[in-house]
């Protein structure tokens, strides 16, 4: 039976790791490789990776000095043996047949890489059914890139790599850029390159833990610039690319990114204390301004476009009522 190598980064995590490791060893397909990598963790969750090691012979671990989400994968990546390859963060975790529908699909199929849907969640799941029937769609060659492109502007956390399930071979010659946030959008764009089938599948596999601390709730740090330096990578892996839209939505990609800046400075602020926030805002914001009819135009939803109108004319357009709806809710 095929092996899949599930490689699980982890940094200060005790609060959640059960949850993560568990739904793991609770899969309905047995034949796994479950890397567990500590990245330099100061409460428990060393200790608890060794516990689980002690516990399930396919369990590996891996314990090093912290150096970020892609060096941890990139150090999972180097043992990794299986066949196929998913990732988890240490915070979230998955459904308990999601393994073997992805390996049913490739068997039926011969895809390279299995799409799923996730769940955005604060800790509930979704009731398991396994005789539920789910669409799924098959996308070949240049398409692939144009739809994960496409996806980018009208989906929910479409670049991320948790949310595909890879045949190992893509990975042979790419790996994630150490010390960089954001990794995720150039990479698999790098391996979907190299990818002859998707099969996209409207089938939830993933649950995305939206109650703990994440780099993505937080204020503006100088590291969320590294979304920019993605975007580049981005558009220097597609500037050869002849298939229609690819460019244009890679433009789309890379205007979307001030909007994306400008957006968490109005909901969070900024917390790097050497970064200048008036300087920052004026700067992006004519950047945006500059994009405004390209992102108009573009097939993100409505409600994003109406946002980006607003920080085009002041930032206080956004972070005021947004301040006000999460005073009301509470949060």
């Amino acid at each position: 039976m095929a092996t899949i190598s599930v490689i699980v980064p982890i940094y200060n995590d005790e609060e959640y790791l059960h949850r993560c490791v568990h739904s793991i060893l609770s899969q309905t397909y047995k034949e796994l490789e479950i890397i567990l990598i500590d990245d330099g963790s100061t409460d428990d969750s060393g200790a608890i990776c060794d516990w689980y090691k002690k516990q399930d012979e396919r369990i590996m671990v891996i314990h090093k000095e912290n150096g970020g989400l892609s060096s941890a994968r990139n150090a999972g990546l180097e043992i990794a043996r299986g066949d196929y390859i998913s990732f988890i963060d240490s915070d979230d975790w998955i459904v308990d047949d999601i393994y073997e529908y992805c390996i049913n699909l490739i068997k039926v199929t011969n895809c390279d890489v299995v799409d799923f849907q996730c769940k955005f969640t604060k800790g509930e799941s979704i009731p398991f059914d396994s005789n539920q029937t789910y669409i799924t769609e098959v996308i070949e060659g240049k398409e692939i890139l144009r739809d994960y492109l496409f996806r980018g502007q009208t989906d929910s956390s479409p670049f991320t790599i948790w949310r595909k399930f890879y045949k190992y071979e893509l990975f042979n010659k790419v790996r994630f850029p150490d010390g960089k946030i954001n990794e995720d959008i150039a990479t698999n764009y790098e391996l979907l390159m190299h990818c002859n089938k998707l099969v996209r599948t409207d089938k939830i596999g993933y649950y995305y833990f939206q109650g703990s601390t994440s780099l993505t709730r937080n204020g503006l740090k100088k590291r969320d610039f590294d979304l920019l330096d993605a975007c580049e990578n981005l558009r220097q892996l597609s500037q050869n690319e002849g298939y229609p839209d690819i460019k244009y939505l890679v433009r789309v990609k890379f205007a979307r990114s001030y909007f994306s800046l400008l957006a968490k400075i109005a909901l969070y602020g900024i917390v790097d204390d050497d970064l200048n926030q008036k300087d920052i805002v004026r700067d992006l914001t004519k950047r945006l301004r500059k994009s405004f009819f390209l992102l108009i135009g573009s097939p993100m939803p409505f409600n994003r476009k109406i946002m980006i109108a607003a920080l085009c004319i002041n930032i206080r357009c956004l972070s005021v009522p947004l301040h006000i709806y999460k005073k009301v809710l509470g949060m």
